[in-house]
């Protein structure tokens, strides 16, 4: 049965997708109240922010490759970014022809409190998993995640 509706799934019941999607309705809410909303931040740009914050000179096309969209959706995101004042291109000291993105400290400070954040409200969203279900649960989706390099 659906979990608001009570309709019955059928073969969806087992369907890994769809139970995913199921999920994401809750953890897109989390975010929303957490992060969305508060801070004017979306899911693909804390991504990005996050991604550049721990990986030094990180270029588009790793960035591309990672979230597996085009090179120009990845440059018209940073471009928001370098806009919102919290992300700057560099150009490559060893190849002038290559950038590569820096988060500003503004970026860095809003990147660290909005997974901070993320995280608390997952926690109080989610507090219906003990800590070993959750531990579980993320270990298994990044298992489904990592199939994509086969």
């Amino acid at each position: 049965m659906t979990p608001q509706a009570g309709l019955d799934e059928g073969g969806l019941h087992d369907v890994l997708g769809y139970q995913m999607a199921q999920a994401t309705i809750i953890t897109n809410g989390c975010f929303s109240k957490a992060v969305g909303e508060p801070l004017g931040l979306g899911q693909v740009e804390l991504t990005l922010l996050q991604l550049i914050n721990q990986n030094a000179a990180t270029t588009p096309s790793r960035l591309a490759r990672a979230l597996a969209v085009t090179l120009p959706a990845i440059t018209a995101w940073i471009s928001k970014l370098e806009q919102r004042g919290w992300v700057t291109r560099q150009r490559s000291t060893t190849d002038r022809r290559s950038r590569y993105f820096v988060v500003t400290p503004q970026g860095k400070a809003l990147a660290t409190q909005a997974v901070a954040a993320l995280l608390e409200a997952e926690q109080r969203d989610l507090a219906h998993l003990s800590p070993a279900e959750r531990a579980m649960l993320l270990e298994l989706l990044r298992k489904v995640a990592r199939r994509r390099k086969a």
